[in-house]
């Protein structure tokens, strides 16, 4: 992939022969990232598989983006997206392969992104797609995309509001689109909470460990359970919070919600009805462990800014 310069101190990092390709600047200043979280997924970053090749396997044989099916409608050739916190790549990489859009893919953590650069050389994407290491807070762009993306990142950062204000204040056009995942408040706690139980009780690693891959039987990679395992379970840091906590700040930043995996993304029209839907997931959260069920505790929004 080939690198030009252009004025105002950007550069571009060009996609295929595409005049949309977006201008950026990996930046410097004050930094909200969590150097403790970059250490601790150099040394096994999330999703992470044992060989590029399993993973650019599971990307060719998989169109992961179906698992959202609101960013379907929103997709076609060419549209410009921005990932923050792209990790190895699965996503982004289902945009480009499966959807011809253009990708610019950022990652504080250079292991990540070099391996999601050798899946990408693997699947043959000469076109379509960037990865880059960048701190999500110091990064610019020269003009916002059509869709912003960030898939279980911003709460693992010092300041998850701060984040999302800046994906929808600096990165997303107006008419644009946030397509973000967080860890929920009321859904993370039963996970959370059985774990630090075992930890307490003085359980070791892979006790824990053998515990995970109990109630999440479907990794069957090694490396790659280790890895979910890891980012789960054993991370330095993460934050947990509420869609109805992030209403006022998207409001601020201009956005309207438009779906949101709480409520099976159907459209929400009352958000006393939302909230009570937040606190329930605390009670499927404890159903899932109850019955020996894996349960995150994840949610996802769609939010669109405002054009005047």
């Amino acid at each position: 992939m080939s690198r030009s310069f252009s004025g105002g101190g950007f550069f571009r990092q060009l996609i295929g022969s595409s005049p949309r390709a977006p201008a950026y600047n990996i930046g410097s200043g004050p930094t909200a990232a969590n150097p403790d979280v970059l250490e601790f997924y150099k040394s096994l970053p999330f999703n992470y598989h044992g060989s590029a090749a399993a993973q650019a396997d599971m990307v060719r044989g998989r169109d992961w983006v179906q698992e959202y099916p609101v960013l379907l409608p929103l997709l076609s050739p060419e549209i410009r997206v921005l990932e923050v916190g792209c990790g190895v790549g699965w996503l982004a990489l289902s945009l480009a392969l499966h959807h011809r859009a253009n990708v610019l893919a950022i990652d504080f953590n250079p292991v990540v992104i070099e391996r999601a650069r050798e899946i990408a050389s693997l699947l043959k994407l000469r076109q379509g797609i960037v990865f880059e290491v960048a701190d999500l807070f110091r990064f610019e762009l020269a003009e916002p995309v059509d869709i912003v993306v960030s898939m279980g990142v911003l709460h693992h950062t010092n300041d998850c509001h701060g984040a999302l204000e800046r994906l929808c204040n600096s990165f997303v056009k107006p008419g644009g689109y946030v397509f973000v995942g967080l860890y929920h408040a009321y859904g993370r706690r039963p996970f959370l909470d059985h774990f630090a139980r075992m930890k307490a009780a003085g359980a070791s690693e892979e006790a824990m460990f053998a515990e995970y891959r109990r109630l999440h039987p479907e990794l069957k990679d090694d490396t790659f359970a280790r890895s979910w395992f890891r980012d789960q379970v054993l991370h330095p840091h993460e934050t947990q919070h509420t869609l109805t906590e992030l209403l006022p700040l998207l409001e601020r930043c201009r956005m309207e919600l438009r779906a949101t995996s709480i409520n099976g993304y159907t459209p929400v029209t009352d958000y006393q009805d939302l909230e009570r839907g937040e606190r329930n997931l605390e009670k499927l959260g404890t159903l899932a462990l109850n019955q020996g069920k894996y349960y995150p505790g994840f949610f996802v929004f769609l939010a669109q800014k405002r054009k005047a």
